[in-house]
């Protein structure tokens, strides 16, 4: 996901370069612009020397494509970046872990990487990609945001959206593997008769084709999990393929106006399925109103129609569907606010989304570098986003999210944030500040609660190699979220600008999974990029996947 102004996206068709939206609208994400990852001009200063290099004891590289030799653990120092970070462990086998990002390869564009381990995440030896999106031409489209995650059957699924380069075509889809990972389906949108394949297999949603510049489908997020009591199955669902779970992916649906270069708005759906992602439900609007949307850009009051950033979550004991999002129905420069939506009849109907909290990003916190907001110091663009997870034994919700509430846009101070709900989402407790005692950033932040009620969430941490230098700090509460215990995970600092051209691009998330006993952060980084040198970015402009298999408590 890249903007190329403070809320637009990179990645989008050419017809939807025209949307410049106010400070703190909404931001369209998406994959880097390929044609910027190719440029020839970068940097024209030396002080962007790589980190010395140092061997990491536990760090472990996972996508393979970028290795020298399969059998090293680390890189080779060439490559196109990698970002964008997800990881998923298997519940039916713990040692089943898979990772994905935003892999860039020559002559294939913008893909989805998708990285194997069959030993807890200790080795990766599978590296390949999602299967892109079929259509009737066999277009090569680009893809971005890749979300992982695993029905209580073992079933894998790979969800990323999916848009031409030069049209306006836009999708969302899932991919789905029954061999931990190994192979994965096409997500089929349109299939010869008599080809055995189930034509619609994989596609969540679709716009009106490559001619349709008003809608653009964007930032998906993905979960399985029971289908409550009494709830239909979608329409068409394929009775011998009952799955025990039903798979939801939530998305924001950009709506551009009929020329395609306007914002009429951009509310969250969501799309569900019974039969592993053959047959799709006809999406649903989250988003709703409430008191806390009191500022609109077009539609009726208490509409929060200008949101980004869903992240569905399933409650195990009922089935309840709860979604997080971030909405931007806020007069202020300052902040914008996290909203919590829920339905109990597994995604069909939906509650008002209830307010969380402030969220302190607004256009005034940050300063902006090539047109997006970022950090002192920096030119890599970030945003305060990050997940809801359940507590599976007591149904506690808890966020996370970062903002810059405790710095200025001279001097950014962004911290994460946990806050929870122990009613269903109805209450939330005061957001705890899980970084109050740095002075640095920490940002991009991911929670998950390990089957015990462990809490973990891993973040980017400015604190221990210098300003601008980034490392990757993990954080774990076993009393409920009421205090956490932190520690750095990552082996070696990295620098920003060597990971994409003039360092605009990291990424807007990296990726965590828990198990019983154990944490895998998965993060973006760009430790084994080749120096700057002045005038011309690195000959490789490099970001890699790294994870660590880190112990935490039991319960």
């Amino acid at each position: 996901m890249l903007t190329l102004t403070g809320t637009t996206s990179q990645a989008a068709p050419s017809g939807r370069f025209g949307y410049q939206p106010a400070p703190g609208r909404p931001p369209l994400s998406g994959v880097a612009d390929r044609d910027l990852m190719m440029a020839d001009k970068g940097v024209t200063t030396e002080a962007n020397s790589r980190v010395a290099a140092r061997v990491a004891s536990d760090d472990i590289q996972a996508n393979g494509d970028n290795k020298a030799n399969p059998s090293d653990q680390f890189g080779s120092g060439a490559g196109f970046p990698a970002n964008e970070t997800a990881v998923a462990i298997n519940p039916t086998d713990p040692k089943n872990v898979i990772a994905g990002s935003n892999d860039y390869e020559p002559a294939v564009d913008a893909t989805m990487g998708i990285y194997v381990s069959f030993d807890g995440g200790h080795t990766w030896p599978h590296s390949g990609h999602a299967r892109q999106v079929t259509t009737p031409d066999r277009s090569m489209y680009g893809t971005g945001d890749p979300v992982l995650t695993f029905d209580r059957a073992g079933v894998a699924y790979a969800s990323f959206i999916a848009f031409g380069r030069a049209n306006c075509d836009s999708y969302v889809a899932v991919s789905r593997s029954t061999d931990g990972g190994v192979t994965w389906t096409a997500p089929v949108a349109d299939v010869p008769a008599g080809a055995g394949i189930t034509p619609g297999d994989g596609i969540v949603a679709h716009n009106g084709g490559p001619a349709d510049c008003r809608i653009f489908h964007d930032k998906e997020w993905m979960t399985a999990g029971r289908r409550p009591a009494g709830a239909a199955l979608v329409p068409g669902t394929d009775q011998g393929l009952v799955s025990p779970d039903r798979l939801y992916v939530t998305w924001t649906r950009f709506d551009f106006d009929e020329g395609g270069t306007g914002f009429v708005d951009s509310p969250i759906v969501v799309a569900y399925s019974d039969d592993q992602g053959r047959h799709w439900s006809a999406p649903t609007e989250v988003s709703g109103t409430a008191p806390s949307c009191a500022f609109q850009t077009g539609d009726a009051d208490g509409a929060c129609d200008e949101d980004q950033f869903s992240v569905p979550v399933v409650d195990p004991r009922n089935g309840t569907l709860s979604v997080a999002f971030q909405n931007f129905n806020v007069d202020s420069r300052v902040k914008s606010q996290y909203l919590v939506a829920r339905s109990t009849t597994g995604g069909a109907t939906w509650d008002p989304p209830r307010f969380v909290t402030d969220v302190f990003d607004g256009a005034d916190k940050y300063p902006v570098c090539q047109g997006s907001q970022s950090l002192d110091l920096m030119c890599a663009r970030v945003n305060a986003a990050g997940n809801l997870d359940i507590n599976p034994r007591t149904g506690q919700l808890y966020l996370t999210f970062a903002d810059n509430r405790n710095g200025t846009a001279a001097d950014t101070n962004t911290d994460v944030f946990v806050t929870t709900s122990t009613n269903g989402g109805r209450g939330w407790s005061r957001p705890l500040d899980l970084t109050r005692s740095s002075v640095d950033d920490q940002w991009f932040p991911w929670l998950s609660v390990a089957p015990d009620g462990v809490v973990a969430v891993a973040y980017y941490d400015r604190r221990y190699s210098g300003p601008k230098l980034i490392d990757t700090s993990l954080s774990v509460s076993t009393d409920n979220g009421s205090s956490f215990g932190t520690r750095r995970v990552s082996e070696q600092a990295w620098n920003p600008d060597l990971a994409f051209r003039l360092g605009i691009f990291i990424g807007d998330y990296n990726g965590l999974d828990t198990g019983r006993g154990v944490a895998i952060p998965c993060w973006t980084d760009a430790r084994f990029a080749e120096p700057n040198t002045p005038g011309n970015n690195p000959p490789n402009q490099q970001s890699d996947v790294m994870v660590d298999v880190e112990s935490i408590p039991t319960r």
